[in-house]
């Protein structure tokens, strides 16, 4: 026995010993993503494929793409997701290649008051949009009384694009802070070479710039689109459930009168393939233009 213990204690030793420092710490990380994210998406999808009586069954994933009110939400979320995507990635751009022009310090502060929105929760956000933009806000207010307008006139915040608007306030400071490390690496004896070869600033953009700037402008937007798709708690506050989206959706399944587990579980895996598919495409776009510039 004694010696079955001591050829216990000296295995443990050497594969103790083997596990390098790096391993060891890598432990934690692990057990968090399993314990939080890995079990939860299982517990969920092994959920999905069962009615509320316990009984096996497709029609939670039939019902999602079948019925109007979830083939509308998937609609209205991808729509959404890419509008908003395309507004704060295009926006952010713009305002980092601007910002990569200012000296240090001035880029630096600007930068850092850029970071500042992502601090903000999403309520808190909406409830100031609502204040400023509401039907009665600071700013229709004065616009109405300035130009002598009826009330009927407003700019109105709880339609589509007064949501992907509200959006923006994070996703182009987001996007800024993606871009400007790309503008930053960007190499500006390319751009020198491009002028000497007699090169307009339009080609230098069309078949210089761009192309380098295009896989880290794409990896941004997957950033982006992930988090347009899971959008909830700002649209939430700002319209309720009057618009379809597939997480209010979520929402209203696992929480509202129309409780239904199951059917939630089955649209939160819809939602998961549709935004996994989305990024998989958009970072194998970015690896395959990043191995042709390179």
């Amino acid at each position: 026995m004694t010696v079955t213990l001591r050829g216990i204690r000296g295995n443990i030793s050497r594969l103790l010993r083997l596990l390098s420092l790096e391993v060891l710490l890598l432990i934690p990380f692990i057990l968090f993503v399993g314990l939080f994210e890995i079990y939860p998406i299982l517990n969920m999808a092994y959920r999905s494929l069962f009615d509320l009586n316990g009984n096996f069954t497709l029609a939670n994933y039939i019902n999602a793409f079948t019925k109007p009110q979830f083939r509308f939400a998937i609609r209205n979320s991808l729509l959404f997701a890419t509008a908003a995507s395309l507004v704060g990635g295009i926006g952010g751009t713009f305002v980092a290649a601007l910002a990569v022009r200012l000296p240090a310090r001035w880029r630096n502060l600007l930068l850092s008051l850029y970071a500042l929105p992502m601090t903000l929760s999403g309520l808190v956000v909406a409830f100031a949009f609502i204040v400023l933009l509401g039907r009665n806000g600071i700013l229709n207010l004065l616009v109405r009384r300035a130009f002598s307008l009826p009330p009927t006139f407003y700019f109105n915040l709880y339609d589509w694009p007064g949501i992907v608007m509200v959006y923006a306030f994070f996703q182009i400071p987001l996007m800024t802070l993606s871009m400007s490390a790309v503008f930053e690496n960007l190499d500006p004896n390319l751009i020198e070479a491009a002028r000497n070869l007699g090169a307009r600033s339009w080609q230098v953009w069309r078949y210089v710039v761009i192309p380098v700037l295009l896989p880290g402008f794409l990896a941004g937007m997957s950033i982006q689109f992930a988090g347009m798709m899971g959008a909830f708690g700002t649209v939430l506050a700002l319209v309720g459930m009057a618009k379809n989206l597939l997480s209010l959706q979520i929402y209203s399944h696992s929480s509202e009168s129309t409780y239904n587990l199951p059917q939630a579980g089955a649209l939160a895996m819809v939602l998961i393939t549709i935004t996994g598919t989305a990024l998989l495409l958009l970072s194998w776009s970015a690896r395959r233009l990043a191995r042709r510039g390179a």
